[in-house]
């Protein structure tokens, strides 16, 4: 494990006591649960975006924000982001449904 200093103001370490104080369990263990909680909502937030964007597929953004792909279209529909398809790719599966 390593160690990282980082300053950070006086509100976020209120909360961050109350949590130790809440739990019971040290600073360091709320710390690094509270920085892994952002990060993947980073990851989540990022994958989301590009998906919005057009520049990756669903199966690519569930790689990004470390989820399954039916975990991504959960938070995809959660997060209002329409599925990323062309409209020439839609014409085409409406085309072989009818077909059918």
């Amino acid at each position: 494990m390593m160690t990282i200093s980082a300053r950070i103001d006086k509100e976020i370490a209120e909360e961050i006591e109350k949590i130790v104080k809440k739990k019971g369990i040290d600073r360091s263990a709320v710390i690094r649960e509270l920085l892994k909680i952002g990060i993947r909502e980073m990851r989540l937030k990022e994958a989301l975006e590009i998906v919005r964007e057009r520049k990756v597929t669903v199966w690519r953004a569930s790689e990004i924000a470390g989820l399954t792909y039916r975990e991504m279209l959960e938070k995809l529909k959660k997060h209002n982001v329409p599925f990323p398809i062309t409209e020439e790719e839609l014409a085409r599966e409406f085309e072989e449904i009818g077909s059918e």
